[in-house]
């Protein structure tokens, strides 16, 4: 649904509005799910046709008098059966104006609720509790007592109960060509949060997998929202073209016979500044002291998380762009998980000029040369990837390498010349 107003006696002012409802049918991996399952006493045998006649066969499982054999311990994975598919409503309210005959401004806000996205638990989780973790040595049970299930070690099931909430503002100028220039420029303030962001939280946001535990703790899904890894707070984009007022025609027209050579120049960029993708403290799956057997589950993607104790930002240098005495392990016995939330760091900036000079050389009337020099982060800005955010890493915090070309990496150019003819 949506609708468009003009509020005033004229074409330069536009307000619009929509709301939508969408849902989304389950495909890929998740529809799949039941297919690594590791069962015990597996016997695989044929039966045949002698003659005509079946001979079927029975064979035992496991030998006479002997024990059965447990199996892999993992059912990975099934799927609720009253699975819902995911489902989002959208809105908007825009508002835009004309200022100059060749420029407009626009104010936009956005916004989306999802829901029944898909989340993966351990369904043999128990709750967090000072009471120690212990397997009994009893020949049949592969978990603490307490799970409910003791021919299980885990036991994943994806659940149509995630969540998402995006907020965002933008403001948008247009110009079109006027005097040789064209730009768009956009800025946006955007929040994102989720509890649905895969097992690749801390550095990169995942979708739908084939099978993961994406949660730390089954009885507390809230535990896992947090800001979404690839929505960054602020993004500002910028592409413009300007025609160098040089040549025939453009205020510095110079001598006729130099046309060729200094006229119908295209001076092209874009520039994209935006702060960093929000990252996520973590630790090593054994230092966790919930006792809820979080080392199996990190095997499926659970991420253990440590305690949050101080500044992370105090004292920002490249070698501890995160301060390392903000974060500590939770201590032994705590009977809960660690107290960092998900996604409550922000990665480096980047800053990213690609520009491109190009011009037209009519040979003929039916050759023409096109030259192109083309660069990709022409101010040559250091934009550095995230760093490592095991605490216990010796690298944490530590920014160590650069992004790859082609996202905001080193400097790089290239000449062309395109002959159509």
């Amino acid at each position: 649904m949506s609708i468009a107003y003009r509020p005033f006696n004229n074409n330069k002012t536009v307000i619009r509005a929509g709301f939508g409802i969408y849902t989304m049918s389950t495909l890929g991996p998740t529809s799949f799910n039941s297919g690594i399952i590791a069962l015990s006493d597996l016997v695989t045998y044929n039966n045949y046709f002698t003659n005509g006649v079946p001979q079927f066969q029975f064979p035992r499982t496991c030998p006479i008098g002997a024990g059965a054999v447990l199996g892999g311990g993992n059912f990975e994975e099934g799927n609720n059966p009253n699975w819902k598919d995911p489902s989002s409503a959208q809105w908007n309210l825009t508002f835009e104006r004309e200022v100059t005959p060749n420029t407009t401004v626009r104010l936009s806000y956005t916004g989306q609720e999802s829901y029944h996205l898909p989340i993966t638990v351990d369904l043999n989780q128990i709750p967090a509790s000072t009471t120690p973790y212990t397997i009994p040595n009893n020949g049949y049970s592969v978990v603490d007592p307490r799970a409910p299930y003791q021919n299980w070690n885990i036991l994943m099931n994806s659940e149509s109960i995630g969540t998402q909430s995006y907020q965002a503002g933008t403001v948008e100028f247009t110009h079109r060509a006027s005097r040789g220039l064209t730009f768009q420029a956009n800025y946006t303030f955007a929040k994102n949060i989720s509890d649905a962001q895969s097992s690749d939280a801390p550095s990169a946001y995942g979708g739908e997998e084939p099978y993961a535990v994406i949660i730390g703790d089954r009885y507390n899904i809230k535990y896992d929202r947090g800001n979404v890894v690839g929505m960054p707070r602020q993004h500002f984009l910028l592409t413009a073209t300007y025609q160098l007022p040089f040549g025939i025609g453009r205020p510095f027209s110079g001598p006729h016979f130099l046309n060729p050579i200094i006229g119908g120049w295209i001076l092209s960029t874009v520039a994209t500044i935006q702060t960093g993708q929000w990252l996520t403290p973590t630790m090593p799956a054994a230092d966790d002291q919930s006792n809820t057997n979080m080392i199996v589950r990190s095997t499926g993607g659970a991420i253990a998380r440590p305690d949050c104790i101080g500044d992370p930002n105090a004292n920002q240098t490249t070698q501890n762009f995160f301060n390392p005495n903000a974060f500590a392990l939770p201590p032994a016995n705590a009977g809960r998980f660690g107290s960092c939330g998900i996604g409550i760091l922000q990665g480096p900036r980047m800053i990213d000029v690609d520009a491109g000079l190009a011009k037209r050389f009519n040979i003929s009337e039916r050759l023409h040369v096109r030259f192109e020099a083309t660069f990709t982060n022409v101010l040559n800005h250091t934009n550095f990837a995230p760093p490592a955010m095991n605490i216990t890493s010796p690298s944490f915090g530590v920014l160590q390498s650069a992004l790859p070309q082609g996202s905001g990496g080193n400097r790089t150019g290239q000449l062309a010349l395109r002959v159509d003819f």
